[in-house]
């Protein structure tokens, strides 16, 4: 489970950046601790070893760039996205205390979401979160009717598939083939920050899961063989190099 804090001593900025914050998580079905601090020296007081802050610059005593400085020096693992009204007084907190990214106040979900998004990048534990899907259903026949939220590990992950006919999506995983109802294009948004791609037209497949690349195919460590289209190879292989050799991932 990712923590997550908020520090602002705006009651309103702080609530509403919780709230978008929540909102992008669903997006990603991902669980998420989200704290709030009014202070710096609440959030610096706090025994949580937090994943991901979002820090006002312009904080009533020590400034936000000051207590960032410190929350570096106290756990250099968590990243820190400074807000602020005044876009000049970014580059100052970028600087000083090693931030992560900034947003400008108000802050916008979508700019949220991709600053979300190039964090969970970031994480060399991708593949040991969970994600959901609602109204899913094993494979098996007996199992159709039974609809429920399943949560999986994006390790147990091999691949999706498209199956337009029936306007579902196939989860294939190691330890079995779920169907749930949902978009292709949204699930390709979703599950990229993750280290999955699309390989061909419906198919999008986990990176750690691939045994050996072809020309036109692609050989999973399951056995299966996928197709491979050569129209989008160069940015295919741009991704798996970008999740394999990322040096802020490893």
């Amino acid at each position: 489970m990712l923590q997550i804090a908020v520090c602002d001593d705006e009651a309103e900025d702080l609530c509403k950046m919780q709230e978008l914050i929540r909102d992008v998580m669903e997006r990603f079905s991902l669980r998420c601790n989200i704290q709030a601090f009014e202070t710096g020296e609440e959030l610096l007081d706090s025994p949580v070893s937090f994943d991901l802050i979002f820090m006002d610059i312009r904080l009533a005593g020590e400034n936000g760039i000051e207590i960032g400085k410190k929350l570096y020096w106290k756990n250099r693992n968590a990243k820190i996205i400074f807000q602020t009204y005044l876009r000049e007084e970014c580059g100052n907190a970028v600087n000083q205390s090693h931030a992560f990214a900034f947003l400008t106040k108000p802050v916008e979900r979508d700019l949220l979401e991709k600053q979300m998004e190039e964090f969970l990048r970031t994480r060399e534990d991708l593949q040991d979160m969970w994600v959901s899907f609602p109204d899913a259903s094993w494979i098996f026949p007996e199992d159709k009717e039974k609809k429920q939220v399943v949560r999986l590990p994006v390790r147990d992950i091999v691949y999706f598939e498209s199956i337009k006919r029936e306007r579902l999506l196939k989860i294939v995983t190691e330890k079995g083939i779920f169907l749930y109802p949902g978009i292709f294009g949204e699930l390709e948004e979703r599950m990229r920050p993750f280290g999955f791609e699309t390989c061909s037209r419906g198919i999008m497949v986990n990176f750690d899961k691939i045994r050996k690349m072809g020309k036109r195919e692609l050989i999973l460590q399951n056995g299966d063989c996928l197709p491979f289209s050569q129209r989008r190879s160069v940015v295919f292989k741009e991704r798996m190099g970008e999740f394999f050799y990322n040096p802020v991932k490893r």
